[in-house]
């Protein structure tokens, strides 16, 4: 029997931890004071936010104040209670929650006062941990950041005496247009930001240096992205935390505390794309150590010293300050077929007709990719549709792969998909009769305000996320394992 959960305002996660910092920053003892505010949703668009939640609910040196569920017109029906109450169970700790905003901000100084009361527990619940607390508070965002700005267009001066530092997780580094996912969910909150004067600790998910592939982190990359295995992670587990990430993968539908208890489940296995380990390590004043080849933990110093690591320290990343300030719109310029056999070809994002995981409308705009010179007298009996980071949608139901959605139009069809993923993609078209038809097309980036950059600026208004050592992916992923492997224990 499927759990029902509570639909309005409702549930977040506390936990305690020490102060941000950069390196050698020092840090009051005690624990930092957090509201963490996440997409998290289940079923979920990407398990990413399960990861994140876990290595949050990891970090004893959290005092969790509080979770913000993130995008309500989509906790509306996929609210993200189950793996928040899962990771509660784990751990024993009690943690508040609640249901952020329904809608983007209108405009840069929008205060969302007239959104309905069961989509204000978000920024109400934000701005009651800052008025309620002695000690000065994190902020952390994974994923928009419309509660923040539109708390802070609340009460501006409450945010400025007592949030310690403000995460971002969201955009495409120091120069150019800013069109990453987070930041196209309320492109206004998150250029608001910047504008805030709040202790920013700015944290790109994607790096868009000229001539750099997003997916090859060199010394010079401006982003927090690096792929783990997840058989590796979380086959190093408790079995309760094994079966909370199978709870998430499989999209179970059965009470999310049984199945914590149930039989050990198979292990995900392949390769997943990660964003904000880094960036909570950091959140909590820790720092990572070579503890063997390969071998990585992410600790306090001073737990570091006990166990004999200080002198193994490594840096993968830093935080180096940036002024970054909004500019110009971009936009790409429109591809066009220009064969007479069959051609595919990016359009536009536009309507609703599927969603990531259901055939059904989403809330969001689709990517609307056009084909044309099919053969007319051959029935299409699947879509497999293949792009970036290992981005899979297919026609038909899998319950594993994205949705697409065919919509045929006099002498084209036009094929929808929800998630958008810049680059190339190939689309391969499955007929009735055992035929196929495999044709590529490229996404082009939608169009995006851009930030302009400074680095190393006498007058920073953030601190901007910087790889500095090519191995990044390697550290992080290992200090992810040995984290998760003592959650729960």
């Amino acid at each position: 029997m499927q759990t029902t959960y509570v639909t309005a305002a409702a549930i977040l996660v506390v936990v305690s931890w020490g102060a941000p910092r950069i390196a050698a920053e020092s840090q009051p003892a005690g624990r930092i004071p957090i509201v963490y505010s996440t997409d998290l949703l289940h079923p979920h668009d990407d398990p990413d936010d399960h990861y994140d939640l876990a290595t949050l609910f990891a970090l004893p040196e959290f005092e969790l104040r509080g979770i913000v569920l993130d995008l309500g017109e989509r906790q509306r029906t996929r609210i993200g209670r189950p793996p928040v109450a899962q990771m509660i169970e784990i751990t024993g700790r009690s943690v508040p929650s609640a249901v952020g905003l329904d809608r983007p901000l209108r405009n840069p100084t929008d205060t969302a006062a007239d959104v309905p009361a069961e989509f204000q527990g978000g920024v109400d619940l934000l701005l009651a941990a800052l008025r309620n607390s002695t000690d000065p508070v994190v902020l952390f965002t994974a994923g928009s950041c419309r509660d923040v700005a539109a708390a802070f267009n609340r009460q501006p001066q409450l945010l400025k005496e007592k949030v310690r530092a403000l995460y971002v997780n969201a955009g495409n580094g120091p120069q150019g247009p800013q069109w990453e996912h987070n930041v196209r969910l309320d492109e206004d909150a998150y250029f608001r930001l910047f504008e805030a004067g709040l202790p920013l600790y700015w944290c790109p998910c994607w790096s868009d240096e000229p001539g750099q592939p997003q997916a090859i982190l060199g010394q010079k990359a401006y982003a927090t992205y690096y792929v783990a295995d997840q058989a590796e992670v979380v086959g190093a587990c408790t079995p309760a935390v094994r079966n909370f990430f199978v709870y998430c993968l499989t999209r179970a539908e059965t009470d999310p505390i049984a199945f914590l208890k149930s039989n050990p489940q198979p292990l995900p296995t392949g390769p997943h794309n990660m964003w904000c380990t880094a960036v909570l390590f950091h959140a909590a004043g820790r720092e990572i150590y070579r503890r063997g080849p390969d071998d990585f933990v992410a600790l306090p110093p001073e737990e570091a010293n006990r166990q004999g690591l200080q002198d193994r320290k490594v840096t993968p990343y830093q935080f180096v300050p940036v002024r970054a300030v909004r500019e110009e719109t971009f936009t790409d310029e429109r591809k066009t077929p220009n064969s007479s056999g069959p051609a595919a070809v990016y359009v536009e994002q536009s309507g609703d007709r599927v969603g990531n995981r259901q055939a059904e409308p989403d809330g969001k705009r689709d990517c609307c990719v056009r084909l044309s010179g099919l053969p007319r007298d051959k029935t299409i009996r699947n879509v497999v549709l293949t792009g970036p980071r290992q981005g899979r949608w297919e026609l038909q139901e899998t319950e594993r792969w994205w949705r697409v959605f065919l919509e045929p139009g006099g002498e084209a069809t036009d094929c929808r998909f929800s998630f958008y993923a810049t680059g190339p993609h190939r689309i391969e078209l499955q007929f009735e009769d055992g035929g196929t038809v495999a044709l590529e097309f490229a996404v082009s980036r939608p169009p995006a305000t851009g930030l302009e950059s400074q680095l190393e600026s006498a007058d920073p208004n953030a601190r901007l996320f910087h790889v500095t050592d090519e191995r990044y992916p390697e550290i992080l992923a290992s200090a992810l394992k040995n984290l998760l492997a003592g959650l729960g224990r």
